[in-house]
């Protein structure tokens, strides 16, 4: 066969074509701070620690200065910092989010059928203490951690083709071919998203061993696991990496501090060993400040760098700091279909609730009784846009005449405000007053009551959910809103104790944005109609629990399943525009409510090489780390002392000026 760097599709071709490359006679430098190790025969040179084969990164700007720490605040869990400093997958998304570019793979190439793909590693490149990275460390993830039924890792997403997991074969030092059981060419961008897919199997094997049982007679499978955890791995200060920044310092609750990988592989297109800024220096922050930290902080002048962490009420004082706090706001898009995102519960345990869920009648009556106009100017300021629930409008599949004309339907679809229509559409149904106390009963006369899981720390969330109450109120559903932490929120959803989830800021679309939002594929908690429904398809019906037959939602399930297995971008287009056409036939399955929100961006006036857009919302994209944090760079003031003391001569040297 013969070899393609990349698919085999004129678009793939113009994306390898459009990778950056040295400049002619470029040598690779690395940062002066590591030079006295490189002298004292701490480190190699800089050209023996990116390896032969790094990847070239063009800047946004231009090439970059060495040096500086950027300021920044993260949540305790450490998400945001995650998205920030650690989006290292297979592959990862172009900055403007339109396809993939080649990332920790050099390369991959596929069989004709699309049920093979060779991947091809970097020659040469590192962990962050030196030791070499490739094909062993994917086969001990592969052998050791996932088929090893001791461990307990599921099979990640999209290894899994027919209820059959992929074969892997180690071809040479730098290669390994995945065989799937049928065509399941979008495994690479699949597997490419955020921090947490690819990226999160990528683990050094050289350092887990000593965790794992098989490897260490004094090893458990907790301490493996402890240490393959994604919010853990920053905290474990001795766990090689291939970010740009490791941990040199944390603190639970209160500062997490990163210096330069001085193995990362990446040079500017110069040659220069990246990343430009030192390291990071990040204050943690509870759920109940963290906001109102970084906006203090920010507008005071004491933040680097901050995005997705502000409110839409922020925007106003953010833009009127900016001068005195000596930085800019970039307005970027979030990209969302829905702020707040209203999910039905269709695995929900009272099966009663579950019959009005399925019916059409119901679930239009929820959505024509929200007056979103109001929601959009009290809200969000009117900055938003009252919407269906219906994926990103940046999603690709939507960019054609076709795919525009078919969101236009499905956005709008079931937004009018009509109290009056929807008290009609429960009376059809048998939802009506039977006991006279203002509230409607189920069919069979018990109480109906709809029971909102919402989040503690989100005010946009939460005001809008007081107007959608009034409204559901007005109709005559009684509607109780349950503010309550997010790891309550996951034992209930896993639990089947959850009936309505209220989600901020939704973001994704197609295939590779998290599809599983309109779809329930996936075992997750942004699953549609929840995480168990996903959990029963992504298992092959041994876990968790089964759509109904002939529903929405069981044809949902297989037009995924269908869609994802066609090689041609534009037939794929089309089965996805189909698989959509459900949700208007007999939707809407959940809920939108406003969305397409601008999202402000902290830049501080020294730092350079950030983009002015990116899509904010999902964190299937990877921003910020898609924008490529590893070439910010701080412009310095550069002082020549020789300049500066023959200025102070010359000074000195003239005659008074007369009094």
């Amino acid at each position: 066969m013969k070899r393609r760097d990349l698919l085999k599709t004129s678009a793939a071709l113009a994306i390898l074509a459009a990778v950056p490359t040295l400049a002619r006679g470029a040598e690779t430098t690395g940062a002066p701070s590591l030079d006295a190790d490189v002298s004292a025969g701490n480190l190699p040179a800089a050209a023996d620690r990116v390896g032969e084969e790094p990847l070239v990164l063009e800047p946004v700007e231009s090439v970059g200065q060495y040096g500086g720490t950027i300021r920044d605040i993260s949540n305790e869990d450490l998400g945001m910092e995650r998205m920030v400093q650690a989006v290292e997958p297979f592959a990862k998304f172009n900055r403007d989010a339109n396809g993939f570019r080649p990332n920790v793979l050099r390369a991959w190439d596929w069989n004709d059928a699309y049920t093979e793909v060779t991947m091809h590693f970097r020659k040469g490149m590192k962990w962050s203490d030196g030791q070499p990275f490739g094909p062993d460390d994917f086969m001990f993830f592969w052998n050791d951690m996932v088929l090893d039924q001791d461990v307990g890792l599921s099979f990640p997403s999209g290894t899994v083709v027919n209820n059959k997991p992929m074969t892997v074969e180690k071809l040479d030092d730098l290669s390994i071919k995945l065989t799937f059981d049928g065509p399941n060419p979008l495994f690479i961008d699949f597997a490419s998203r955020g921090h947490y897919q690819s990226a999160q199997w990528l683990v050094p094997a050289h350092y887990m061993k000593q965790f794992h049982p098989k490897y260490s007679d004094a090893a458990d499978t907790q301490d493996l696991m402890a240490r393959y955890n994604t919010a853990s791995r920053t905290q474990q200060l001795d766990m090689p990496t291939l970010n740009a920044w490791l941990a040199t310092s944390y603190t639970a609750g209160q500062r997490l501090v990163t210096k330069r990988n001085p193995y990362y592989w990446k040079v500017d297109t110069k040659g220069q060993q990246l990343p430009y800024v030192d390291g990071f220096d990040t204050t943690l922050a509870t759920a109940d400040s963290f906001k109102q930290a970084v906006l203090l902080n920010a507008v005071a002048g004491k933040i680097d760098f901050q995005a997705r962490d502000f409110n839409l009420g922020d925007i106003s004082l953010l833009l009127q700091s900016q001068e005195k706090g000596e930085y800019t706001v970039k307005m970027w898009q979030r990209g969302d279909y829905a702020w707040p995102w209203i999910i039905l519960m269709y695995d929900f345990n009272d099966e009663g609730i579950v019959d009005l869920f399925y019916k059409q009648e119901f679930r239009k009556a929820l959505s024509f009784a929200m007056d979103r106009n109001k929601y959009n100017q009290i809200g969000a300021y009117g900055l938003a846009k009252p919407r269906q629930f219906a994926l990103s409008p940046e999603s690709p599949e939507f960019q054609s005449p076709e795919g525009q004309a078919f969101y236009e339907k499905w956005s709008t679809s079931y937004i009018d405000h009509d109290a009056e229509g929807a008290k009609k559409l429960l009376d059809a149904i048998g939802v009506v007053d039977k006991d006279g106390d203002g509230f409607r009963e189920r069919p069979d006369g018990t109480r109906l009551q709809l029971i909102i899981d919402m989040p503690t720390d989100d005010p946009e969330t939460n005001s809008i959910m007081d107007l959608m109450k009034e409204d559901w109120d007005g109709i005559g559903i009684e509607t109780i809103l349950n503010p309550i932490a997010g790891s309550e929120m996951t034992v209930r959803a896993q639990n089947r104790e959850m009936m309505i989830r209220s989600w901020p800021s939704a973001s994704g679309w197609g295939l590779l944005s998290a599809a599983t939002v309109w779809a329930p594929i996936e075992g997750v908690e942004w699953c549609v109609g929840g995480i168990n429904l996903g959990r029963y398809y992504q298992s092959g019906g041994t876990e968790g629990t089964a759509p109904r037959a002939g529903s929405m939602l069981e044809k949902l399930q297989k037009a995924y399943g269908d869609a994802v297995a066609i090689v041609d971008p534009a037939e794929r287009d089309k089965a996805l525009l189909a698989a959509y056409q459900i949700h208007l036939d007999e939707g809407p399955v959940s809920l939108g409510t406003i969305g397409e929100h601008p999202s402000p961006v902290v830049v501080s006036n020294r730092l350079h090489n950030v983009q002015d857009t990116g899509l904010l919302g999902g964190w299937d994209l990877g921003y910020p780390g898609t924008a490529d944090p590893e070439q910010f760079y701080f412009r310095l003031l550069i002082v020549d002392l020789n300049t500066l003391e023959a200025r102070a001569n010359y000074r000195a040297s003239r005659p008074s000026p007369p009094r």
